[in-house]
């Protein structure tokens, strides 16, 4: 057996004490790090099922991806009575490739520091969309507009 003095019981102390501290920074930032991903992976999925729904020309599906206000606005736009008839007319002059180019048109992904405003970058498409703004509505991410 080791005897120890009362300074090397403190230091070693002293040492478990941030050891333990890193560890716990370590598992928040892990932690913070899975939770970014997800919220990203999920970003991703409904900008692009978004892109897709207006190329196949899935009015509902493209709406359903949508926040209600842009929704709304889309309607008012083409001057139409619900947002499947908007998507259809916003989309009617587009050729089969053109719809392909448009669904095919994702680019990148990333939101804001609040994580509740999210953007979608889009490459070039017929319809001139360079990004889509969505807004995490009851746990989704929701097209609220695009430019």
């Amino acid at each position: 057996m080791v005897r120890t003095n009362g300074r090397d019981r403190g230091l070693l102390l002293i040492w478990w004490g941030v050891g333990l501290l890193l560890a716990i920074v370590g598992i928040v930032i892990f932690s913070a790090v899975q939770e970014t991903r997800a919220n990203l992976g999920a970003l991703e999925d409904s900008g692009k099922a978004f892109l897709n729904a207006l190329g196949s020309g899935d009015g509902d599906e493209a709406c359903a991806l949508m926040t209600r206000t842009a929704r709304s606005e889309l309607a008012a736009a083409q001057r139409k009575d619900t947002c499947p008839q908007a998507v259809e007319a916003f989309i009617g002059p587009l050729s089969d490739a053109e719809r392909d180019e448009l669904a095919d048109s994702y680019a990148s992904r990333g939101f804001s520091r609040d994580s509740s405003l999210g953007h979608i970058n889009v490459d070039d498409n017929p319809l001139q969309i360079s990004e889509l703004l969505l807004s995490k509505v009851d746990g989704k991410w929701l097209v609220a507009e695009w430019r």
